[in-house]
C-alpha cells in the first residue's frame, strides 16, 4: 500500500499541466482608404513587440506573424505570452490578432487564472490608431 501511494505521489510530481487561455480576438482594419499590406503591418508589429521584449518572426508569404515572450520562467512552471497576426477572411482586407497565455509546469490549472488580457496588444492597437495606420475592433465571429 505504501509503495502504491509513493508511486502515485511521484507521478503527480513528475507529470505536468498545460493550460492555455486567450485574450479577446481583435480585427485590424486599415483606416479609411489606407492600403495596409501584410509586410507593412508585420514591420510595424515587429518593431513594436520587439521593443516590448518579445521574440518575433514573420512569414509574409504565408501571411503570418508570431511573437512570444516569457512571463514566468521558474524551475517548476513556465508562462509564455504569444501574439499571432494573420489575414482575416478573403473578402475582408483586414487581419486578426490573437493573444494567448501558455502555462506549463507543475501548478494545476485550478490555481491559475483563466482570464487573460494582453496589455501589449491593447497598446499596439492604440499605437496603430495614433499613427493612423489601422483600427482594432473586437472580432465578431
Amino acid at each position: 500500500m505504501t509503495r502504491t501511494v509513493l508511486f502515485l505521489l511521484s507521478l503527480s510530481v513528475l507529470s505536468g499541466c498545460t493550460n492555455v487561455t486567450g485574450d479577446t480576438p481583435r480585427t485590424i482594419s486599415p483606416q479609411e482608404a489606407e492600403n495596409l499590406t501584410a509586410e507593412r503591418l508585420f514591420s510595424v508589429a515587429d518593431t513594436f513587440f520587439s521593443e516590448a521584449g518579445y521574440a518575433c518572426s514573420a512569414d509574409a508569404d504565408a501571411g503570418q506573424f508570431r511573437c512570444s515572450r516569457a512571463l514566468r520562467d521558474l524551475y517548476i512552471h513556465q508562462t509564455t505570452a504569444e501574439v499571432k497576426i494573420y489575414p482575416a477572411d478573403e473578402e475582408d482586407r483586414g487581419h486578426r490578432v490573437i493573444a494567448t497565455r501558455w502555462d506549463e509546469g507543475l501548478i494545476p490549472g485550478e490555481l491559475i487564472a483563466n482570464a487573460y488580457a494582453n496589455d501589449d496588444v491593447e497598446a499596439f492597437c492604440a499605437y496603430l490608431a495614433g499613427e493612423k495606420i489601422a483600427l482594432c475592433s473586437d472580432y465578431e465571429g
